[in-house]
């Protein structure tokens, strides 16, 4: 995969970062940074090498050789790497940037040392097989096509060519379309040979770790590797000054206007670099922060905006993100900014908004200090390029940035002359949307897969026991009780985090409401005010503190440092308990929302969903948009949420989930305090609607114009509470939804036949109260459309009849019973994860008991919800996209206006 570098979160004192470092001598860096009682371990090799490095004529080159790096070596074909992987119950991906390519995996905490084997041995032992390469070439199309798909991704695109005028930067990393039709094996191998290799290498490892023993698991396994010959060659070429302003527009089939507005800055490690960083967050970072302010909240020009630094290695770029308000002129939005801007370089911050910020930042280091994934990256990209310490210590820095230094950067990077604007605008009219016969004429025949693909497993992969033992949490503890009015509360105590996260759950989604809407509307509008707080003052108490609050249809959540919970509980009990929602925030909240569900449909997956959902759930509430529709939006009023609160807002219909560093006793004053006269509704809420599974098949082909056909075929699913639940839960991860290219969907469609980069499929990940669906997604290009389909139908009838291997049943099984906890490692992740629970109404030790229940599985278990659950004969069918044969346009440089 590819993607872009987003700015980090900048620590303080609080937490350590007790990281220990050696250099082997071949050159290989490890860091090992300890965390006991860490369920998992994550491992991160970083390269110094990315799009920047590659020959003149081969932009794409870098990613190519990231792909090539999962299709096996001598020592472990292709296959083993993911299915290693899947067995030990581990993950694995790999990420390229302009100047860094990064591989990763996780474990929990028993099995890491695989990721050295399997690590140590692509360093350089990765082959280039011809036919593989071609294979992924046509992956790489449709992973470039999935970029060009969507709005940002061509308005990216484009901006990238007009910001920079000679640096490689401009470049694409998936690389341009006549460039990855060139790029040769011989290629690839000298890429590779040239830049992968232990020297200027950066291992890092996290966890729960000896970190001797580890730094001699990792020398036993790099150390017998050879430094490489010769220096890398990395890019002379220096980006000229830019001296006027540049500018650029799309004409897109949109419905939405959408705007980039950018400055060069400074690369990483740039004395100024924090100064600037700072700038972001000072301009969009909360509702109080300028730009948001003066587009959003009082200008309401803009539903969005977001500013952001991100420093690369070599330079840098300042960014504001816009979505317009349908009808506004952008340069009116232009003009705004621009006014924020010169009025922060002349004025600089008041010393309030610099508290704020500090504080921002503060938090959001303590939210860190248990990401380890986290932690390992920002340890890696910072040690790539000199020292590890330089992490932390920038970061410092951006805490003792000042009003005078805001105002120095501001005026010295973000002047007029040297911005470049780009918009995408809607085109006059309307894009063309053509409904299609229902079914395909002569579909393609569906191709061959290999007997490995075919077979139930290769005899040289692992073999996994289900029986063998699975991680545990030993700090999982949640406690519950139920106050007197029927409010019920979950806690887990984790000292010494320094934060709380907190959730009031409320059953309050779209399934409760009596208008479509009106839940959605209704939560959106929690924060615009209370009978003790008007809105601009709810949003000075939570940025204060450096908090983030998310508010919804199913009531709120707020991320607190420990020290502020008081002030926590207190403003999500007047969130939730006293919104006055004000008439003028009504209008302008179902305005934004209007906006932001057209924007929504300029995404054609998005729009195939929506078609699928329908099609399978009728007029049930899961068939639609949440949200509602702009019509149905446009007759709600504020009675009608009113009303639907008074209904749903009431303890003995929530779950209040606080889980971090506090003190129970205090916890419990203060619950009593905010929560004990809440009074309840005394009657409960009315059983979620159940849908009907249509008996007949189902299909809607819609002509839209793109770059790819975005498939959906599937039927209705299960409810999450379902006897068959965890069966199906393995059969998904047969089928569809395992890791890497461990499932026959991924195996077959993308890693055999090259048919798509996106694909997946599976009935558990969507099961709700009600039942979800069964549901196989593909990306795909216009001309293998019906391919793709054919191979999809093939692979269900398999899964239907039960042609899957025993072997693969164990290992999806054994991978089950040891990647739960990979959502149980941070504060978040268990408060999130203990709301789920109590809203599907499990006990709280699930999650402990269900690798035993897995265990029990058998493959005649799994075989026997395959039949009863998988019916080929009724499936909903949905094809979005160029279905008219019109080949991919695949020009190098997109159009402008």
């Amino acid at each position: 995969m590819a993607r872009r570098r987003t700015a980090e979160a900048l620590p303080v004192p609080h937490g350590d970062l007790p990281v220990v470092e050696r250099t082997l001598p071949n050159g290989l860096r490890a860091l090992i940074l300890p965390r006991p009682r860490a369920a998992v371990v994550v491992c991160d090799l970083y390269y110094p090498v990315g799009s920047v490095d590659e020959p003149e004529g081969k932009t794409g080159l870098a990613h190519f050789v990231e792909h090539m790096l999962f299709k096996g070596t001598r020592r472990f074909p292709k296959g083993q790497l993911d299915r290693l992987t899947f067995v030990s119950a581990g993950e694995v991906n790999a990420e390229t940037d302009e100047d860094c390519t990064h591989y990763w995996f996780r474990f929990p905490r028993d099995r890491w040392e695989l990721a050295l084997d399997l690590e140590a041995d692509r360093m350089r032992g990765a082959l280039f097989d011809p036919s593989e390469v071609e294979s992924e070439r046509r992956v790489i199309d449709e992973e470039r096509a999935r970029e060009l798909d969507s709005p940002t991704g061509r308005l990216d695109e484009q901006f990238l060519l007009n910001c920079y005028t000679a640096h490689p930067y401009r470049n694409p990393i998936l690389g341009w379309p006549e460039h990855l039709d060139s790029i040769t094996v011989d290629d690839l191998k000298s890429f590779y040979d040239t830049h992968y290799r232990p020297d200027g290498a950066v291992l890092v490892l996290a966890g729960d770790l000896d970190p001797d023993a580890a730094f001699d698991a990792v020398s036993a396994r790099f150390g017998p590797i050879r430094p490489g010959r010769g220096a890398r060659r990395h890019p002379s070429t220096v980006e000229p000054p830019q001296r006027e302003a540049r500018r650029f527009e799309l004409k897109e089939p949109d419905a939405i206007a959408r705007g980039l507005i950018g400055w060069h800055s400074v690369a990483r490690g740039h004395a100024d670099s924090p100064a600037l960083g700072v700038t972001a967050d000072l301009l969009s970072c909360g509702r109080r922060s300028r730009l948001w302010d003066a587009l959003v909240e009082r200008g309401r020009l803009a539903t969005y905006v977001d500013a952001l630094h991100e420093p690369s290695h070599l330079a840098g770029q300042m960014m504001v993100q816009v979505e317009a308000v349908p009808g506004v002129d952008p340069r009116r939005i232009e003009a705004a900014v621009r006014k924020e801007l010169d009025r922060l370089a002349a004025e600089g911050p008041t010393s309030e908004e610099l508290l704020r910020s500090r504080r921002r930042l503060e938090a959001a280091w303590r939210w860190q200090q248990d990401d380890l994934p986290g932690l390992a990256g920002g340890l890696g990209v910072t040690a790539l390029w000199g020292r590890w310490t330089d992490w932390p210590d920038e970061h410092r820095a951006a805490l003792s940035v000042s009003a005078d230094d805001v105002r120095r950067v501001a005026s010295a990077y973000l002047c007029a002359e040297g911005s470049t604007v780009g918009w995408a605008l809607p085109r006059n009219g309307r894009a063309t949307v053509s409904l299609m016969p229902a079914t395909a004429a002569n579909p393609a025949p569906s191709p061959q897969l290999s007997p490995a693909r075919t077979a139930a497993a290769s005899s040289a992969m692992p073999t996994a026991s289900p029986r063998s033992s699975a991680p545990t949490l030993p700090d999982y503890r949640p406690r519950s009780r139920v106050l007197d009015n029927g409010l019920r509360v979950i806690t887990e105590r984790h000292p010494g985090a320094g934060v709380v996260a907190l959730e009031l759950f409320v059953d309050a989604d779209s399934t409760r409401e009596a208008v479509p809407g009106a839940a959605y509307l209704t939560g959106r509008l929690l924060e615009e005010g209370t009978g003790r707080r008007s809105a601009e003052e709810l949003a000075e108490a939570v940025e204060d503190v450096g908090a983030v609050l998310d508010a919804g249809s199913t009531g709120a959540s707020l991320e607190i440092r420990a020290e502020d919970l008081a002030l926590g509980i207190e403003v999500l009990a007047d969130l939730v308990r006293r919104p006055t929602f004000p008439g003028d925030a009504v209008s302008w909240a179902k305005r934004r929302t209007v906006a932001e569900l057209r924007g929504d449909r300029d995404d054609p997956a998005f729009r195939a969903d929506l078609l699928f959902r329908g099609l399978v759930y009728g007029d049930h509430p899961y068939a639609r948009d949440s949200r509602g529709t702009p019509r149905q939006l446009s007759g709600l009023t504020r009675d009608d949420v009113v009303a639907h609160h008074r209904r749903y807002f009431a303890p003995d219909n929530a779950v209040l989930v606080a889980v971090g560093d506090y003190e129970p006793r205090a916890l419990r004053t203060l619950l009593a305090r905010h929560f004990g006269d809440w009074r309840p509704v005394g009657r409960p809420a009315p059983p979620v609607p159940m849908p009907r599974r249509s008996s007949r098949p189902r299909t809607r082909r819609v002509d839209h114009p793109g770059e790819q056909v975005h498939l959906m075929i599937g039927h209705l699913g299960v409810e999450r509470r379902h006897p068959d639940f965890e069966a199906l839960a393995v059969l998904d991860h047969v089928f569809g939804s395992g890791p890497g290219f461990t499932d026959r969907l991924s195996a077959s469609l993308r890693d055999d036949l090259g048919l798509a980069y996106s694909v997946s499929g599976g009935m558990t990940d969507s099961a709700d109260r009600a039942a979800g669906v069964f549901r196989v997604y593909v990306g795909t290009g216009p001309d293998e459309a019906e391919l793709a389909v054919s191979a999809v139908l093939d692979q269900i009838r398999a899964l239907h009849r039960g042609d899957f291997g025993d072997e693969e049943v164990a290992q999806a099984v054994h991978y089950l019973r040891g990647s739960w906890v990979f959502d149980y490692q941070t504060v978040s992740q268990r408060s999130d994860r203990l709301v789920d629970l109590a809203y599907y109404g499990l006990p709280l030790d699930d999650p402990i008991r269900m690798p035993a229940r897995l265990a029990r599985l058998s493959p005649s278990d799994i075989r026997r919800v395959a039949r009863r659950h998988i019916d080929p004969t009724a499936l909903v069918r949905v094809e979005y996209g160029p279905l008219r044969g019109r080949a991919r346009r695949r020009s190098a440089r997109p159009e402008c206006a």
